[in-house]
């Protein structure tokens, strides 16, 4: 995530889900005030942000991020951890095929009809 903004007038603060619904800026997960801030997500979870000016949230200057993990992967808590999660192991060295991901199956349905209708095709002319 990045944020530009005038670090003289306004900051960033992470904060906790509470917080952030009733902009809270009193002891905050973290601040930052450099108006060019650069924060890393590196855990799955929700992430809160609200400006540093009670005023400018009150407003809606606020962002609520939620990170989604890999399958098989855990929740973390939602503040930093020091290090990314391990990916998952890769489906070749675990000697099995990929299975293919629930998004897009529209286009993985279609391309499954159009192979039973060859097949299909293939018996009626054998």
């Amino acid at each position: 995530m990045i944020w530009k903004y005038d670090g003289e007038k306004d900051s960033v603060l992470q904060v906790t889900k509470e917080a952030y619904i009733n902009c809270n800026t009193t002891n905050p997960a973290a601040s930052y005030s450099n108006g060019d801030t650069k924060v890393k997500l590196e855990s799955s979870g929700p992430f809160f942000f609200i400006s540093g000016s009670k005023s400018n949230c009150v407003q809606g200057e606020k962002l609520h991020i939620v990170v989604m993990s890999s399958r098989g992967g855990h929740h973390t808590g939602g503040f930093f951890t020091g290090s990314a999660p391990s990916p998952a192991p890769s489906p070749a060295l675990l000697g099995s095929q990929a299975v293919p991901p629930a998004t897009g199956s529209a286009s993985s349905f279609t391309s499954r009809i159009w192979v039973l209708g060859l097949v299909g095709l293939a018996i009626v002319l054998l």
